[in-house]
C-alpha cells in the first residue's frame, strides 16, 4: 500500500516537473511560484508524517532545477565540454538556508519564498560577476 503511494507521488511529481519545465514563456520569478504552489499542494496530500515534513525543501529543490540539455561529450573539436553549475548549486544552497524555512505545511508562503528565491539568484549572480 505504501509503496502504490510513493510511486504515485513519484508520478505526480514528475508530471508537475514536466509542466513546470514546459512553460518557457513565464518569468522565472512566475515560474517558480506556480512550480512551487503546485508541488506543495501535491505533496502535502500524497505523503504522511513525518515525510510531509520534507515537502517545503522537496519543492524548493524541484522547482530550481534549471531545464537544460543534456551536452554532448565532445564538440567537433574533440574538446570536452564543461558546464558551469556553480550558479545553480549556489542558488539551491542559498534557498535551502534562508528560504526553506519561510514555508510550512499549513502554509506555503509562496510569495515570501519567490522573493527570497529570487534574492538567492540575484546574490550567486553577483558573486560569479567577481
Amino acid at each position: 500500500m505504501e509503496s502504490k503511494r510513493v510511486a504515485m507521488l513519484m508520478n505526480i511529481m514528475i508530471v508537475m516537473v514536466m509542466g513546470c519545465l514546459l512553460v518557457q514563456t513565464e518569468a522565472k520569478s512566475s515560474h517558480f511560484k506556480v512550480c512551487y504552489s503546485d508541488c506543495h499542494a501535491v505533496c502535502k496530500s500524497h505523503t504522511t508524517f513525518p515525510k510531509s515534513l520534507l515537502c517545503p525543501f522537496t519543492c524548493l529543490m524541484t522547482c530550481l532545477v534549471p531545464n537544460q540539455p543534456t551536452p554532448s561529450p565532445t564538440s567537433d573539436t574533440g574538446v570536452t565540454n564543461n558546464i558551469d553549475h556553480t550558479k545553480n548549486f549556489c542558488e539551491l544552497g542559498c534557498a535551502t538556508h534562508h528560504c526553506v524555512s519561510l514555508s510550512s505545511l499549513q502554509n506555503p508562503n509562496v510569495e515570501k519564498v519567490a522573493t527570497c528565491v529570487d534574492s538567492c539568484s540575484e546574490k550567486c549572480s553577483e558573486g560569479k560577476k567577481k
